[in-house]
């Protein structure tokens, strides 16, 4: 299904595409373009140069984008038209909010770091990875809404990374990972010096040794030396998102960023979701609670969990059954009862007189083994026998 966007590709004749019409006339025919062999020739350097130019333009396309955004936000240009910039957004453009904020947040570090690139562009990747050190170690914004502080930290991070790689003599290209790692591995922000030349210099170096540590030799450090764990600093989570939640949390983005007229994108909006949590103890035993959920199945009113005890051999099996209310006994059992440790009395197992709340059952593996069952209350429950995934906070 197209977008709106699709409906104002040709409604303009006025206003031709004047950088798609110079790239077209700068590109040889594809039928003109044989398939060279040997050393290149005076037009196939030419016809290089065009193609190379064409895609620089196409990779800093999206960063101009989002500098012509921010233009038509900030002067609520789209008001003859649209009533809110995120209507104009998707039916002029097709754009939801969270991806064009996103370029209208990081076009002026992209427009800093071009000049660094050699002509080949900055990619979304290098911005994304590195926005986090604007927002943590920057400053107050001027009237044009650029952070000089953070901008310039950011940078040197930037610089620090390809000085590894241009010492290295592998040919390893800056990746977002690399550019991961040399953010992590960064002081805190009050421990970097107060003058912002020397604390350029600190921050590069920093992220140079970094990504040295990296690509030293493939695979790891190259000094047979075990990493050391990085300092805290940035964290940056990669992990899979079911799309239900993926869908919500844009959908959490766009409220947000047209609610507070601010931009807003997933990784920042999870970021106050986890400082909101981490003020609230009861946020972990939330999610503590969820994830023993997910590992406990629900069986006649009762949770059970499956599990190989530590220490036991492959197929061994440990089956616990919490059910609130107690446990009765079933066909060919004894009264149910909890058993306390046995050291505690020299009569055996004694009775501790609470309710049952579970049920250990182990099914050992050989011709001889033999099952057995033994009841617990909540609090006379053996560690062994506490199932993996159970919150004992």
């Amino acid at each position: 299904m197209s977008t709106p966007a699709a409906q104002h590709r040709n409604d303009r004749p006025d206003r031709p595409d004047r950088s798609i019409v110079t790239l077209v006339q700068d590109l040889p025919d594809l039928a003109d373009v044989a398939e060279g062999t040997g050393a290149l020739t005076a037009m196939e350097r030419a016809n290089l140069a065009a193609a190379e130019a064409a895609l620089d333009t196409f990779q800093a396309s999206g960063w101009a984008a989002g500098q012509a955004l921010a233009v038509i936000a900030k002067g609520h240009l789209h008001r003859d038209t649209h009533d809110t910039f995120p209507e104009y957004l998707w039916e002029r453009w097709g754009l939801k909010p969270s991806p064009a904020y996103r370029l209208m947040e990081g076009w002026r570090l992209a427009a800093r770091l071009a000049p660094a690139t050699a002509g080949r562009g900055v990619t979304g990747s290098h911005v994304t990875s590195l926005m986090p050190v604007v927002k943590q170690y920057g400053g107050d914004r001027d009237d044009d809404g650029r952070d000089e502080l953070g901008e310039t930290t950011a940078e040197a991070v930037f610089q620090g990374a390809q000085d590894a790689l241009k010492e290295s003599a592998l040919d390893r290209k800056l990746t977002a990972a690399l550019l991961d790692a040399a953010v992590t591995a960064l002081p805190k922000p009050t421990e970097l010096p107060e003058d912002q030349g020397e604390r350029a210099k600190a921050v590069r170096e920093a992220a140079r040794d970094a990504v040295t540590s990296l690509i030293r030799e493939p695979g790891g450090t190259g000094d047979g030396k075990k990493k050391e764990k990085p300092a805290p600093g940035a964290v940056r989570l990669a992990t899979q998102v079911p799309p239900q939640l993926a869908e919500a949390l844009d959908g959490w983005v766009d409220r947000l960023s047209v609610g507070l007229a601010l931009p807003l994108n997933r990784e920042g909006l999870v970021t106050r979701i986890v400082q909101l949590a981490l003020e609230q103890p009861e946020s972990l035993v939330a999610v503590a609670r969820r994830i023993e959920s997910e590992q406990a199945e629900t069986v006649g009113g009762a949770r059970r969990w499956t599990w190989t005890p530590k220490g036991k051999p492959r197929g061994h099996i440990r089956i616990a059954e919490e059910r609130a209310k107690g446990h009765k006994a079933g066909r060919g059992e004894n009264e149910v009862r909890c058993l306390t440790a046995r050291e505690q009395t020299d009569e055996g197992l004694p009775l501790c007189g609470e309710t049952p709340t579970w049920r250990i059952t182990d099914q050992p593996t050989g011709p001889a083994a033999v099952v057995t069952t033994a009841y617990y209350c909540a609090g006379h429950l053996p560690a062994d026998c506490s199932p993996p995934g159970r919150w004992n906070g």
